[in-house]
C-alpha cells in the first residue's frame, strides 16, 4: 500500500496544554533535535506521499523547520501546517505565504472563555484571531497581485463542551476575516488525553450528537459568509473497515524522534525512520493491524464509546514503557467554566 499522506508531529513543545491532545504536547519533552527533524523530512520526501501535515505540538517550535519544509517542497510534496497562531506575526505570515500549500488554525470555540478553557491558556483565542487576520490579509494581498499563496483554514475540534457554538464560529470567523476559504469542524477522536474515561464521561460526543453534527453541515455551510467553505468531519473511516483489523488506512503518522505509529490514534510505536528503512516500518505497521489482540479490539467497535475504550487498550497493551509512565499520570480533565 502506497503512502499517500504522512502526519508529522514535528515536535512536543507547545504554549498550550490543549485538554484532548493525542499527543500531550506541552507537557512532555519536546524529542525533536535540528538534525533529526532534517533527516526524517529527508525520509519522507523519500517515500514521495502526495501531501505532509505538519502538526504537534506546535510545528513552528520545531528546530529546521523552515529548511525541513523547502526539502519537502523541492521533492514535489504539498506541505500543510496546523497550528495555534501563538507565535504568528507578520514575518511569519509572509514567510508562510511562500511554503505552505495550507495554513490552518486551531480554534475552539466561538467564544474566548470556551477555547482558552479547552486550550489551557487564557488568552489563546485572542493570539488566534490575530493569527487569523495576519494570514487573512497575506493571503488576500497576494491574491489580488495574482500570487500563489497557501489555502487558508480553521479547524475546530468539537466535543460537548463547544458543540453549541459551531454556528457561532462560522458565522463570526467567516464575517471577520476575509480570504478565509476553509471552515473544518471535526468530531473529537478519542485518541490520547480524548480516549481517557473522565474525558469519554464528560466530552466525547455520543454517536447521536456525532449523528447530528453530520445531519447540520449543510445548514452549518449556509451561514458562512465571504465565499468559505464549511466541512464537517466524520471520524467514522478511522474505525470502520471492510477486513478485520485497524483499517488499512494510507496515511503514515511520525513522532518527533522518528518514530512511526502502528495506527494514527493508537501509542504503539514499530521503529524509528532514523535507524531502519521506512518501507519495513511501514509494512511492520500494517502487519501490527492485523495482529490478533488487535482485531479483536477494532471488531468490537460499534460506537464512538466503543473507540476510546478500544484506544486505551491497545495504548496499554502496546505503549512503551515512557508512554506507560505519561499514561499513568494523567489528571482529570480541568473544568471548562460556565458549561
Amino acid at each position: 500500500m502506497q503512502v499517500e499522506r504522512v502526519i508529522w508531529d514535528m515536535t512536543y513543545a507547545c504554549p498550550l496544554r490543549c485538554i484532548h491532545c493525542y499527543s500531550e504536547s506541552g507537557r512532555r519533552p519536546a524529542g525533536s533535535q535540528r538534525e533529526d527533524v532534517l533527516r526524517i523530512s529527508d525520509v519522507i520526501a523519500g517515500v514521495k506521499p502526495r501531501s505532509v501535515a505538519l502538526s504537534g505540538g506546535e510545528p513552528l517550535l520545531a528546530p529546521g523547520w523552515e529548511e525541513a519544509v523547502q526539502r519537502l517542497r523541492g521533492a514535489g510534496i504539498a506541505v500543510s501546517l496546523y497550528t495555534s497562531g501563538w507565535l504568528m506575526d507578520e514575518a511569519l505570515a509572509r514567510q508562510l505565504a511562500g511554503t505552505m500549500a495550507r495554513v490552518c488554525v486551531s480554534v475552539d470555540g466561538g467564544r474566548a472563555s470556551t477555547h482558552d478553557a479547552l486550550r489551557g491558556r487564557a488568552g489563546s483565542f485572542e493570539r488566534a484571531m490575530a493569527a487569523l487576520e495576519l494570514l487573512a490579509r497575506e493571503r488576500r494581498e497576494r491574491v489580488a497581485r495574482g500570487e500563489p499563496c497557501y489555502m487558508l483554514g480553521v479547524e475546530m475540534t468539537v466535543m460537548r463542551s463547544n458543540l453549541a457554538e459551531t454556528e457561532l464560529l462560522v458565522r463570526e470567523l467567516s464575517g471577520r476575516f476575509p480570504g478565509l476559504d476553509l471552515l473544518q469542524l471535526a468530531m473529537v477522536i478519542p485518541g490520547g488525553l480524548a480516549a481517557e474515561e473522565d474525558f469519554e464521561e464528560h466530552e466525547l460526543l455520543t454517536d447521536e450528537e456525532g449523528q447530528a453534527l453530520l445531519a447540520d453541515a449543510a445548514r452549518l455551510a449556509s451561514l458562512a459568509a465571504n465565499g468559505a467553505r464549511v466541512v464537517v468531519g466524520d471520524v467514522r473511516p478511522f474505525f470502520a473497515q471492510l477486513e478485520p483489523g485497524a483499517p488499512r488506512l494510507p496515511m503514515a503518522h511520525l513522532e518527533p524522534d522518528g518514530q512511526l505509529r502502528a495506527f494514527e490514534t493508537c501509542e504503539a510505536k514499530v521503529g524509528s525512520v532514523l535507524e531502519e528503512p521506512f518501507e519495513v516500518l511501514w509494512e511492520r505497521a500494517l502487519a501490527w493491524r492485523g495482529e490478533p489482540f488487535v482485531v479483536e479490539q477494532f471488531a468490537a467497535i460499534r460506537t464512538i464509546r466503543d473507540w476510546a475504550r478500544a484506544s486505551r487498550a491497545l495504548d496499554r497493551r502496546y505503549g512503551s514503557e515512557a508512554d506507560l509512565a505519561r499514561i499513568s499520570r494523567r489528571t482529570r480533565r480541568p473544568k471548562v467554566s460556565g458549561m
